[in-house]
């Protein structure tokens, strides 16, 4: 290494010596990976014995049936007890469990037990991945300067808050879209302190960015905004594949382009296997959430004729399907409701989507009122205190006006948050940021913009999902991963400043005139 740098032009001589050994390299790896697992088992509590999970709201059975283990209580069913159950015992699973990579993580965990089950296992699980998406995301972070690693660092933070990692004690979906929106934001942090000439690097960041996304939009529909920022960033990474120092355009967008596209095609099965099972389990409840809590309360009593509706239908507005005590709508309480919606749940869809194209401004309010609702991410109608096992206790829906059941209680709830705009400027930032920083030259900002605008776009695509999806049915869980990436987008933004900052304080102390005093001898000289 020596006897090579000696060989070149000082300056890249010095450049050549500058570079982070491969042990030093592997060192900050190692530590990063250990603090992620810290962070992850620390906010869960598993360090300190005090559990901190979320509790089933009734989505839970979707995959823990599909585990093949069942709930340890006296009715076999964890929806409602009061706070998440975290002992299961084995039995049989269901024909139909909602196609998930959560359900395989959760498989995985679970593999070889024959009688009880801890969740905590589960944790542990989750904090590993993370810890060796750290890793690798460290590793690759650094081939010119060990500073590399804190662009990888904006992912990581949010997950001291208990809001987040308290559903890796859980059997819902969201932390297998939450694990691979951590892998997508770590790639893209390596993608931007990298460049073309680090092959090794931009692979593992492509293969990073690409996993994230994929591996989020398989664990819930509602996160296919992911899949599309991954599969974007992908597109436009370049490669140096040859050994000349040229810039090659086409040859280089080759690695990008075939990831992007191999991403693609391994997502269409998985997809279409998870919307057939929503269309199969829920589509009249998903079109009747769409039309009375969203479309009619923003468009006007007009957009029940529009779907299809009678005009007496409109007085029901604002209400979901379930009520606030988890009751399920009577279809005969609402005219015309099971010839609209129950007969035709996707013909009416598409008419409230039809209808919300000549009103754009109605969409624009729900997306609002989305992006609000991702300030309540620690949804406190999901208990975070674990239950004992076996208990017996009854059902009991916890009340909440984040959980979107009466859209009244829910702009109460959102019109006493301080400071409403926040989240939507917070966003409007992060995608200015990443425009701006497109030709940035300062150490560290194309990472640190660009993590922050593919947080902010991604954030966004999730509020506008989850409102068409189910309009604003409980839109503060739908949103909790557009929280996250808020949460990212802010710290990334808070570092760019700094960087900004720094370099400011350098120019100005380079600049700076010196002043030194004439020593006796020369002063004297003629």
């Amino acid at each position: 290494m020596a006897a090579a740098a000696a060989s070149l032009p000082p300056a890249q001589a010095s450049h050549q010596r500058s570079r982070p050994t491969p042990a030093l390299r592997l060192a900050a790896a190692g530590v990063a990976a250990l603090a992620c697992l810290l962070v992850i088992l620390g906010s869960t509590g598993i360090l300190t014995g005090r559990l901190v999970g979320a509790a089933d709201n009734g989505d839970g059975i979707r995959l823990y049936c599909g585990a093949g283990i069942v709930p340890d209580t006296a009715s076999h069913r964890s929806n409602w007890v009061g706070g998440p159950v975290v002992e299961f015992t084995r039995g049989e699973g269901c024909p139909d469990p909602i196609p998930s990579s959560a359900l395989i993580i959760l498989k995985a965990a679970a593999y070889g037990h024959t009688s009880g089950w801890s969740l905590t296992s589960l944790v542990w699980v989750y904090a590993l991945l993370a810890a060796a998406v750290t890793a690798v995301a460290v590793w690759a972070a650094t081939p010119r300067r060990l500073a590399g690693a804190l662009v990888v660092a904006p992912p990581l933070l949010p997950l001291v808050n208990s809001d987040y990692t308290r559903f890796f004690l859980s059997t819902f979906s969201e932390p297998a879209g939450l694990l691979g929106t951590y892998l997508l934001l770590a790639g893209v942090a390596v993608l931007g302190v990298t460049r073309p000439s680090d092959r090794v690097e931009r692979i593992l960041g492509l293969a990073l960015t690409a996993g994230g996304g994929l591996l989020a939009a398989t664990a819930k529909v509602g996160y296919l905004p992911l899949l599309l920022v991954a599969v974007a960033v992908c597109a436009v990474t370049t490669v140096r594949v040859g050994s000349s120092g040229r810039d090659r355009r086409w040859p280089d967008r080759a690695p990008g382009v075939v990831a992007a596209a191999l991403t693609v095609v391994l997502a269409v099965a998985p997809l279409q296997a998870a919307l057939s099972w929503q269309d199969r389990g829920y589509p009249s409840v998903n079109a009747h959430n769409i039309i009375f809590t969203m479309l009619i309360p923003e468009v006007g009593p007009g957009a029940a004729t529009a779907v299809g509706l009678p005009p007496e239908a409109a007085a029901r507005a604002g209400f979901g399907f379930y009520d606030s005590e988890g009751a399920s709508l009577d279809p005969n309480s609402i005219p015309g409701w099971q010839t609209t919606i129950g007969d035709d749940p996707d013909g009416a869809r598409a008419a409230a989507y039809r209808t919300l194209l000549h009103r754009p401004d109605a969409l624009a309010r729900a997306v609002g009122v989305a992006m609000q609702a991702t300030r309540g991410a620690d949804l406190d109608y999901i208990l975070a205190d674990p239950v004992p096992a076996g208990i017996s206790v009854p059902v009991q829906v916890v009340n909440s006006a984040s959980m979107g059941t009466d859209t009244a209680w829910l702009h109460r709830w959102l019109d006493r948050m301080p400071a409403p705009w926040w989240s939507s400027l917070l966003a409007a930032l992060g995608i200015l940021a990443g425009a701006a920083g497109l030709r940035a030259r300062r150490w560290g900002m194309p990472a640190l913009t660009r993590t922050a605008a593919v947080a902010a776009a991604a954030a966004v695509g999730i509020a506008v999902t989850a409102v068409l999806g189910d309009g604003y049915y409980e839109i503060a869980k739908h949103v909790w991963l557009a929280a996250y990436l808020l949460d990212v987008t802010l710290y990334a933004l808070a570092g760019a400043t700094v960087v900004v900052a720094a370099s400011g304080v350098r120019r100005a102390v380079r600049r700076a005139p010196v002043h030194t005093e004439a020593s006796p001898v020369t002063a004297t000289v003629t």
